[in-house]
């Protein structure tokens, strides 16, 4: 919300309250503007895989335990890489287990003479898993797992469902404020979030009910750029 109001030229002066339905009241003198933010991602729901929001969220969890588990026992501090599958996903159930396998293979590196060591997809024997890389750290252990894919282009149509989604809450949002707007949130360092925008999907005219809406990239500080307009019919 900060960073979007540091942004904006002609953001409403006044306090900013946080409230829930909407995000926040933006309380000016002579009116009150209710601002729900909400996120952009490049997958909804599927009935043939996770959403990959959902899928980063099941590696986040994987490498948070590996990491805690290799710490708890002592070892040497290390630089992890775990480069997952794309389309990896696991079960709930699956967690554990796999975390336990990669502080096992995490633990022999740090006995091989090496500087870094990796293991190919044979040797570590866990479907979803290309590469391990162990490097020999200095400072506390570090466990990260790269997500790369290409980056997709959003569609008119992926705004227009989030509109879609957004429009039936907008008579509650009324009920505390005189103004309503809509801010959708595509994150530059989220892999599940950052696309391409296309000129097409600016210069749509898209069906909501809210006052104003806003298309606001968050980026790196010295190429940020003030949210987009998304105009409506």
């Amino acid at each position: 919300m900060e960073k979007f109001k540091e942004n904006l030229p002609d953001f409403p002066k006044g306090k900013i309250v946080s409230d829930e339905s909407p995000d926040f009241l933006v309380k000016a003198p002579n009116e009150i503007v209710g601002i729900e933010i909400t996120g952009f991602y490049r997958q909804t729901s599927s009935s043939t895989k996770p959403p990959l929001q959902q899928r980063q969220s099941v590696r986040h969890k994987i490498m948070a335990l590996a990491k805690s588990s290799y710490d708890q026992k002592g070892l040497p501090p290390v630089f992890a890489g775990v480069h997952f599958d794309l389309n990896f996903h696991c079960r709930k159930s699956e967690i554990q287990p796999i975390a336990k396998r990669l502080v096992e293979l995490a633990e022999q590196s740090s006995l091989d003479s090496t500087p870094e060591r990796f293991w190919r997809r044979d040797d570590i024997q866990l479907n979803g898993i290309d590469l391990l890389s162990f490097k020999k750290w200095k400072a506390e252990s570090y466990w990260d797992a790269p997500l790369g894919s290409f980056v997709p282009t959003i569609s008119p149509e992926q705004i227009q469902n989030i509109f879609d989604e957004k429009n039936a809450l907008c008579n509650e949002y009324r009920m505390k404020c005189d103004k309503t707007w809509l801010v959708i949130v595509m994150n530059r360092f989220d892999p599940a979030s950052f696309s391409l925008i296309s000129e097409a999907t600016l210069e749509n005219k898209y069906s909501h009910s809210f006052d104003a809406a806003f298309l606001y990239f968050f980026d790196y500080s010295d190429l940020q750029k003030s949210p987009f307009v998304l105009q409506k019919e």
